[in-house]
């Protein structure tokens, strides 16, 4: 099993990350890798509606969202997904 963490904060090294690597320390000592994919800080585009990511993928090639889907269809283990992101 793997699990995939996204780090919604744009503080690359902040509070959101600590909690997010405490929490891989805890599944590796359960002998479950993980990796945190930092998103936080960049552009996110909306949907247009385009229905084009149905036929070749999404037409914003610039946007980490789908480099962050294609990690995780690209996981040949058990994947589980943990969202990380500051409150307000």
């Amino acid at each position: 099993m793997k699990v995939l963490m996204l780090n919604g904060s744009p503080k690359a090294n902040g509070n959101t990350n600590a909690a997010l690597l405490e929490v891989g320390r805890t599944l590796e000592n359960e002998g479950i890798s993980y990796e945190i994919f930092q998103m936080g800080g960049k552009p996110v585009r909306d949907c247009i509606g385009c229905g084009q990511c149905s036929e070749k993928g999404c037409v914003f090639a610039d946007d980490d969202v789908n480099e962050f889907i294609a990690k995780a269809l690209q996981s040949e283990e058990r994947l589980a997904i943990i969202l990380g992101s500051e409150g307000y």
